[in-house]
């Protein structure tokens, strides 16, 4: 069954195929909150809130089609409100760093290369999360998330030309400061 027809039946009464939604996307939206929020726990809450939010408005949602793209518009939503209210985040190890040490060796990087590699993602990652909120929450869109420029514009409802600029703004900002440390423009284009 495809997320249109789970829809039809949700509407004609069926309320429990809604789950067939949620067992679908839920660790999607998950995901999506917690690369925003930076806190597992509220990203649990973020992601019950938007398939309950979901669920409540399903018979508003004119193409049913794209469900999915719905969904996460939604848990962006909710994500970039609750960051907003509140900014005292506590921030989510990196998956990265349960990744086996002995695994990382045999993609035939040498140690030294991983080292610099790893460092260098430790210093995006806290300098993308230092800029200001409307410079992030694109970059997040884009780099983390996937989205292309035109769903980040839907989305967040500016203008095509404002998410360019405010990634090619992060951009500047993330590589100025990553100079600044120490790390030349050979090293930041050799780790990507």
């Amino acid at each position: 069954m495809n997320d249109k027809q789970v829809i039809e039946r949700v509407l004609d009464g069926d309320s429990s195929a809604f789950e067939i939604l949620i067992l679908k996307y839920q660790s999607q939206i998950f995901y999506t909150a917690l690369n925003i929020v930076k806190n597992k726990e509220y990203a649990e809450d973020i992601c019950q809130d938007a398939f309950l939010k979901a669920y409540e408005k399903l018979d508003t949602l004119q193409d049913r089609e794209h469900f999915y793209s719905w969904l996460k518009r939604i848990a962006v939503n909710l994500s970039l409100n609750h960051y907003e209210r509140d900014k005292r985040m506590v921030d989510v190890e990196d998956e990265e760093d349960d990744v086996n040490y002995f695994e990382r060796i045999t993609t035939g990087e040498c140690p030294e290369d991983f080292i610099i590699k790893d460092e260098l993602r430790k210093y995006v990652r806290f300098f993308v999360d230092a800029l200001p909120e409307r410079l992030r929450t694109v970059v997040i869109l884009r780099e983390v998330e996937d989205l292309s420029y035109e769903e980040i514009s839907d989305m967040l409802h500016i203008p095509l030309g404002t998410v360019r600029s405010r990634l090619f703004n992060a951009r500047q900002i993330v590589k100025e400061r990553l100079i600044k440390q120490g790390l030349t423009d050979e090293v930041i284009m050799e780790a990507k």
